[in-house]
């Protein structure tokens, strides 16, 4: 089966929300590790071991025809993963589901859907092949399904792909499988899942990548057609979470070459390099916005880490984009006194500052950074003025966003200051956080 192409490779991220522009310079090997890593925080695999311990594994109650059984679980139910912005979008399209052959992830996430929904009706193999069915097929068989977690399982595949040179040979093995993995009823049906040429070559990518998690001495009966079969695990995967978002849309190497950036615009601080040449090949480009931002109004804000009667209760903050794994690790004690972690330096960087009111107080505003490195409030009624000159801004033709929140350029300057400029709007801002 081919590599996954350079072109594909970015619409895959995009597909993922992993914002990287069409004209990057990063290096294939760099897009190719990106996607890789995509795919791991898709599947949550930071969360398990390499390679899993199937001994210890009880196996998924997975329902079984006839058989009332309080303590089954659908296998569909467990793999069906989402957050708050697909299921608005589902709403939106009045629909549970979206269409099909447009986003890639989204294709790849409804087969492993579809394989699940195939093994809680008791089936144990299928074939993935194009709506043509003219260039390539993935034969599948489901060894076993064990029980990571009580929300996670883990679906151990033996598993092919196949051209036309090699038609026959998997036509074999689908014939032995019609025969012996298959209710009477279903014996000479042909159970295939449809995918577009880009949909199987992901498919076949994160198979790869997980052979990984199989232990080296696990041994699968096999069927005489299934000697060159590989062994892989089959994972939930769902969208990316905010945090993997960040990681995989930041660092994108120096501006014209994409090779590792180690140094950054004097002037503005926003654009990095990888030496001198390049950053003198770049100055043309990229003069109107450092000078822009250079000239910018800049505020000093005084910030803190809550709003008055929060001191040490616990808070979250809660993105359309965030999913239920993460839940925990957004949980913090406010401490007053606790100074906001600085990973930028001097260094300027993006913020985002958002309107908010709580019932009986003053107004305020949330500001943070994409990496939600930290999560500060600018008090309305330190300084009424400065507040309400930023709400107008943000309330303004330069705000956008519902008049609700922006984006704006900030630089720490000091433990308790931020100074932020108030009339840049950021190129290219997303709304993904």
């Amino acid at each position: 089966m081919d590599r996954i192409t350079r072109t594909e490779t970015l619409q895959v991220l995009r597909s993922m929300r992993v914002e990287i522009p069409e004209d990057t310079k990063l290096s294939d090997e760099n897009l190719e590790k990106r996607l890789r890593d995509a795919l791991n925080a898709a599947q949550q695999k930071e969360r398990l071991s390499s390679p899993l311990d199937f001994d210890t594994l009880a196996p998924w109650p997975v329902p079984r025809e006839g058989v009332a059984d309080s303590n089954a679980k659908s296998v569909l139910a467990a793999v069906t993963r989402g957050n708050l912005a697909e299921a608005a979008l589902n709403h939106a399209r009045n629909s549970r589901t979206p269409e099909l052959y447009i986003d890639p992830f989204i294709d790849l996430r409804q087969t492993v859907m579809s394989i699940a929904n195939l093994i809680d009706q008791g089936i144990k193999w299928c074939i993935v092949q194009d709506n043509q069915r003219e260039q390539w097929v993935i034969n599948l068989r489901f060894a076993s399904i064990l029980e990571v977690d009580k929300r996670t399982p883990a679906i151990v595949v033996l598993y092919r792909a196949f051209e036309r040179s090699t038609a026959v040979e998997g036509m074999r093995w689908v014939h032995a499988q019609s025969e012996t993995n298959s209710a009477p009823s279903r014996r000479g049906v042909l159970l295939d899942i449809k995918a577009t040429p880009l949909e199987q070559k992901l498919l076949m990518m994160l198979l790869k990548m997980n052979r990984r998690l199989v232990p080296t001495n696990f041994k699968v009966d096999r069927h005489a057609t299934e000697t060159a079969y590989e062994v892989s695990v089959l994972l939930p995967l769902g969208p990316l979470d905010l945090a993997a978002m960040t990681k995989l849309s930041h660092n994108l190497g120096c501006a014209v070459c994409g090779e590792r950036a180690t140094s950054r615009c004097a002037q503005c601080q926003s654009v990095s390099y990888c030496g001198a040449a390049c950053q003198r090949a770049n100055w043309p480009q990229h003069k109107l916005d450092c000078r822009q931002l250079k000239g910018g109004r800049w505020h000093t804000l005084p910030v803190h880490n809550g709003l008055q009667g929060m001191d040490n209760i616990y808070m979250t903050t809660v993105n359309r984009f965030h999913n239920d794994f993460d839940a925990a690790s957004r949980v913090r004690k406010i401490d007053p006194n606790a100074v906001p972690p600085n990973v930028w330096g001097d260094r300027v960087f993006i913020v985002k500052l958002q309107v908010g009111v709580v019932p009986g107080q003053y107004p305020y505003m949330m500001i943070y950074d994409r990496k939600r490195s930290f999560e500060v409030f600018l008090r309305s009624e330190e300084d009424v003025e400065l507040f309400s000159t930023f709400v107008g801004e943000m309330r303004g033709e330069r705000g956008g966003h519902g008049g609700i929140k922006m984006y704006r350029w900030a630089r720490r300057t000091g433990d308790w200051e931020l100074s932020v400029c108030l009339d840049r709007v950021p190129p290219q801002t997303d709304t993904n956080w």
